[in-house]
């Protein structure tokens, strides 16, 4: 389902990317394909919060990665060797983008039954807390499980004052 680069794109046929897909039931409404899967893609995140002006971020299905040995960032994108500083002018470019990934342990604990930030796993408070120190937007809301009412809210102190 979709189109178009999708630099972190994993294959959903097996590993990693059916895990993501077949435990995220990431399958169309309508068609029933496969939706495309892949890493957290920080550039993009980083971009879309400068340009929207996000006061706080919502980091859904975090409930998914529960089982992974390791959890990837794609941290920056690199163009013809050279590092890029924003996202890249055309969708060619972006198609021929070099992804350099960040590597965190992940966890095995099931987080689906927690109300706060520090009843998950250690490995899944660094996960958090690296991806608001690399976007430099808070997360307020981590989504810990399939439902709509399954998530923590970290409160109003985790949003940037306008």
């Amino acid at each position: 389902v979709g189109e178009g680069p999708f630099p972190t794109e994993l294959d959903t046929d097996f590993g990693i990317g059916k895990h993501l897909s077949s435990v995220g039931a990431e399958y169309g409404t309508t068609t029933g394909r496969p939706r495309r899967c892949g890493w957290l893609d920080v550039p993009q995140l980083k971009y879309s919060a400068a340009i929207n002006g996000f006061t706080a971020l919502n980091l859904t299905k975090v409930d998914v990665l529960t089982g992974l040995k390791e959890i990837k960032l794609a941290v920056a994108y690199k163009l013809k060797g050279k590092y890029l500083s924003t996202m890249p002018a055309s969708l060619k470019q972006l198609e021929d983008v070099e992804v350099e990934f960040e590597t965190l342990p992940g966890w095995d604990e099931d987080i689906t039954k927690c109300k706060t930030f520090e009843e998950l796993p250690i490995n899944c408070q660094k996960y958090i807390t690296r991806i608001e120190t690399i976007v430099g937007v808070p997360i307020r809301w981590v989504g810990v499980g399939p439902n709509r009412l399954d998530q923590i809210d970290r409160g109003e102190d985790f949003e940037v004052e306008e």
